[in-house]
């Protein structure tokens, strides 16, 4: 019984001490997790399903942001990437609707970019 409490209190001191020190348990590529401003990027810092999934989002647009794309499709890009994160950031704390958001993104970009590598653009 006192190893349990003993463990216990230590696995409040290291969770303190990660919390003190700003270590968050996921990094989110799009944005740092220390500067979240809503619900729904604190809940993508909190999970690293939703972590790794902002991860291939930003991947997708920063390749179709790249140098390859005409500047029209870099307009669409920006303004679709806008729409998302409006979306994303409707969905609060909802983990579900998040992952949702980010898997309908991810499936845009992806097919975008298919497109910019075939076509060029």
């Amino acid at each position: 019984m006192l190893r349990a409490a003993h463990f216990s209190g230590f696995a409040v001191s290291i969770a303190t001490a990660a919390l003190l020190s700003g270590v968050q348990p996921a990094a989110a590529q799009s944005f740092k997790c220390r500067d979240a401003s809503n619900a729904a990027e604190r809940a993508v810092c909190g999970s690293d399903r939703l972590s790794d999934l902002d991860d291939r989002m930003s991947d997708l647009y920063g390749q179709l942001l790249s140098g390859t794309a005409s500047e029209r499709t870099r307009g669409w890009v920006r303004d679709y990437q806008r729409r998302f994160l409006s979306a994303r950031d409707a969905c609060g704390r909802n983990t579900g609707c998040i992952k949702g958001a980010y898997l309908d993104q991810i499936s845009v970009l992806s097919a975008r970019v298919r497109v910019a590598e075939t076509d060029g653009d």
